[in-house]
């Protein structure tokens, strides 16, 4: 079964035929915005078929998952500095 790869930005794992997202990543979104993508899905779209309201829902999600890798970056490097500034004492 080949599937394509995981809509999560920057993940390299390959979802599941017909599926959005790997398991990790689809299960770490919010309830309400895994309910919005399904309330709009529709089974054999395509990005060049599927409806005005599966788009903005994906956009929706997508810029979640932006800010969640986003705040997953500052963090990391915060937590270096304070490494680094511990190492100079």
């Amino acid at each position: 079964m080949t599937g394509q790869s995981c809509a999560w930005p920057g993940c390299p794992v390959t979802a599941k035929r017909g599926r959005l997202m790997c398991y990790r990543h689809w299960v770490s979104l919010p309830k309400r915005l895994r309910a919005l993508i399904w309330e709009h899905y529709v089974p054999g779209q395509t990005a060049l078929t599927c409806t005005p309201e599966y788009r903005e829902a994906l956009r929706t999600v997508l810029a979640y998952a932006r800010r969640v890798n986003a705040e997953a970056e500052a963090a990391a490097e915060r937590q270096r500095a304070e490494v680094d500034q511990e190492a100079l004492w």
